[in-house]
């Protein structure tokens, strides 16, 4: 697997960012002090590993991507949710209305 980011390609999920650090050598083991991994970098790097985005794969996120499409979010909004994982509905109020109210107008339409 080659790993790269080009620049200003835009916003990145925290799977994409933490997949990034993985391969340039990041981990919890204890020798990690030996990689190329800058100390500001290990310090995202364990706060990505107590995120959703450990549990994240490319595979998910596709799937993920594909489903929403009918919802026609917008970018920020579909970023948002892959990084929150939200599990409730009412932690999609903050990320997007569209989603939220949207089904329930038609459940009440029924």
């Amino acid at each position: 697997l080659c790993h790269s980011l080009e620049g200003n390609v835009g916003a990145l999920t925290n799977f994409e960012v933490l997949d990034f650090l993985r391969a340039k050598g990041a981990s919890k083991d204890p020798t990690r002090v030996i990689t190329k991994v800058a100390q500001s970098e290990y310090k995202v790097y364990d706060y990505l590993v107590n995120t959703p985005a450990s549990i994240q794969t490319r595979e998910s996120i596709n799937e993920f991507l594909t489903s929403v499409k009918q919802y026609d979010l917008a970018k920020v909004e579909v970023l948002n949710i892959l990084n929150i994982e939200p599990v409730a509905d009412f932690e999609l109020y903050p990320v997007s209305i569209k989603i939220l109210i949207f089904p329930f107008m038609l459940h009440l339409s029924i």
